[in-house]
């Protein structure tokens, strides 16, 4: 298995509506090399433990504030019990008294990081204790939990699922997943979003996943953010902008790192697509880094590819250049209620004809989403 970075998932747990701390946390994690999954804030015991599952996360770092920490990191603790994850390392900081870290020790935290506490202490501590962690899962598909990983995953099991994809970003190839996994049944209808940086991606695929959730399919997401070029350490946000769906068991969710390949995926995505196919999910949703126009590599994959635009970014040229928007199945002009939405349709047509779906959407009031779940399924 190759050698990967670190990944922690920072959870802001409780009704405190400060996430400042976190987040300067999350970037000195980043900075460190780490990949950070951050969830956002007002998450509860049970959508932390489901989100730390589903990424498989190294270790689970909780923030509390105003002694919430006594009693929710017990509940915190039953919740990876109830999962079969007890063996994910907890780590809490905050305001944490002295007075109370035994009792958090007690309830089974690995670290408890108390006020004051250096960022190099924490680099240090946390990346001693993935090594063990990473050691640790290095034996368990040695011997033999991977074939029990996968069985469980073909019948449904999330956990499992999460398991088996970090398989596959330890190194696993394509070639690996087809001899290890029967064929794939066909079922799973693959969605590609790309667009540029800022264009409501994330925000989007939050409300259609609320969409297709309401027409009774399952969805599964894997949503690839940029590593850094210089530390290869990455945050990935997508999560704490599709809130609407975090508890829903029906929805499943993995974050990914670009860890320097190009084209807008992850060296993995292949692989993760190939394995996702292959656990009861009805559609599945890949979000792309998006940067650029020649960022089109999610096609490999992907049918529909849709593509999001919004009014006022770019002149009517745009439209002319080869890439994305040659291979585009959907476009999307999201944040239609500005001005240009109606010009930026027409330069579209203009462009590539009518042959192929226009859909106005709102995504941060739900507005066209319905359109556009009605555009995909037609896909299938």
């Amino acid at each position: 298995m190759l050698k990967t970075p670190t990944r922690i998932l920072l959870a802001k747990i409780g009704l405190d509506g400060h996430d400042r701390g976190v987040k300067v946390l999350a970037r000195g994690l980043r900075d460190a090399g780490m990949e950070v999954i951050y969830t956002g804030l007002w998450q509860s015991p049970a959508t932390a433990a489901k989100a730390a599952v589903e990424e498989d996360v190294d270790i689970l770092g909780a923030s509390f504030h105003s002694a919430a920490h006594l009693t929710l990191v017990p509940v915190l603790m039953d919740e990876l019990k109830k999962l079969g994850r007890s063996d994910i390392p907890v780590v809490i900081g905050g305001i944490i008294p002295p007075d109370d870290v035994q009792a958090m020790r007690d309830a089974g935290v690995a670290i408890i990081f108390e006020t004051e506490v250096s960022l190099t202490k924490i680099v240090t501590d946390i990346k001693a204790l993935a090594t063990t962690v990473h050691e640790g899962r290095r034996h368990s598909v040695e011997n033999g939990e991977l074939d029990k990983w996968i069985g469980a995953m073909q019948k449904g099991d999330r956990v499992a699922l999460g398991r088996v994809l970090t398989w596959v970003e330890d190194g696993a190839s394509i070639e690996q997943v087809n001899r290890k996994l029967p064929p794939a049944d066909g079922k799973t209808a693959v969605v590609g979003f790309t667009g540029s940086p800022g264009v409501g991606k994330s925000t989007l695929i939050g409300r259609l996943l609320k969409e297709l959730r309401s027409r009774g399919k399952t969805v599964g997401v894997v949503a690839v953010d940029p590593a850094s070029p210089i530390t290869g350490g990455a945050l990935l946000g997508d999560r704490a902008r599709m809130t609407l769906n975090v508890g829903d068991p029906g929805v499943f969710l993995r974050s990914a790192a670009s860890r320097g390949q190009l084209g807008g995926v992850a060296p993995t995505t292949g692989a993760m697509v190939e394995v996702i196919r292959r656990a009861m999910v009805d559609v599945l949703l890949i979000e792309t880094v998006g940067a650029g126009q020649n960022d089109i590599a999610i096609r490999e994959w992907a049918k529909p590819l849709v593509l999001l635009m919004m009014p006022g970014a770019g002149d009517g040229l745009q439209m002319e250049k080869a890439g994305i928007t040659e291979v585009a199945d959907v476009f999307v002009i999201n944040k239609a209620d500005l001005a240009g939405a109606d010009k930026l349709a027409s330069e579209i047509i203009e462009s590539i004809g009518t042959d192929k779906p226009i859909v106005k959407t709102v995504a941060s009031h739900g507005k066209g989403i319905d359109e556009l779940a009605d555009v995909i399924l037609k896909s299938e």
